[in-house]
């Protein structure tokens, strides 16, 4: 004989949790994959932006090379015209001692030459911006007036873009470690949802939900640095 129909005991709530974690899992596994994939996308976007960066910087190298090499051959040709033109007139002078010194035609002819050599000084123009306030030859004053001129053309330091690509680049390589981060994530979320074993899936459940947490806000920061 029997008191009376038998009442279900309600089901522990160890049991209940575990059915609300498996309902949770396959949406956090689809949150893990789609944050993955955002990491994915802008690693390579970071890798793609570097890359342009270092390019640029390979450009602005050349271009100041380049720039380098015109403006010695420009400070070049003014320092062998300023000493052409100083031995003319060194010759000038001499030239003229002997024409003091001599009679006649002699006297002449000397004096004429002595004319025809400052007039061909005279003629051998230097840049101003190569000379110093004394008059005296500044050929790193020339240099540095020619850079800037061309500076302002064009760009020729590459400091800028070498920082960048490198700032990008380490982006990029923290973008594809968070990447792989939430690949974990998500196997531990999985192993969580098949294992039998309750002490193991709390386990990867605990390991799963902590990583997937770490790596979404580290997605965050990283990507706004």
């Amino acid at each position: 004989m029997t008191d009376g129909p038998q009442v279900p005991t309600p089901p522990a709530a160890a049991d209940r949790w575990a059915r609300r974690r498996r309902v949770l899992i396959p949406a956090l596994i689809a949150l893990t994959s789609l944050l993955g994939s955002v990491g994915a996308w802008r690693a390579a976007a970071a890798a793609g932006a570097a890359a342009s960066a270092e390019r640029k910087a390979f450009a602005d190298t050349v271009a100041a090379e380049q720039q380098r090499a015109a403006i010695e051959t420009v400070v070049g040709s003014i320092e062998i015209t300023y000493a052409r033109r100083a031995a003319l007139w060194e010759a000038a002078a001499a030239l003229r001692g002997r024409a003091a010194g001599a009679t006649g035609e002699t006297a002449a002819q000397l004096t004429a030459l002595a004319e025809a050599y400052e007039a061909t000084a005279a003629q051998a123009a230097i840049d101003a911006d190569a000379l110093a306030s004394d008059g005296s030859l500044d050929l790193e004053a020339k240099r540095q007036v020619e850079w800037a001129r061309a500076a302002n053309a064009q760009d020729l330091d590459p400091g800028p873009e070498v920082a960048e690509a490198e700032s990008l680049r380490v982006k990029s390589e923290r973008l594809v470690g968070l990447t792989a981060a939430l690949i974990a994530a998500a196997l531990f979320l999985t192993l969580a949802q098949v294992t039998r074993r309750p002490r193991a899936a709390i386990l990867f459940w605990n390991g799963g939900l902590a990583v997937l947490a770490v790596s979404a806000v580290l997605l965050v920061v990283v990507e706004a640095l």
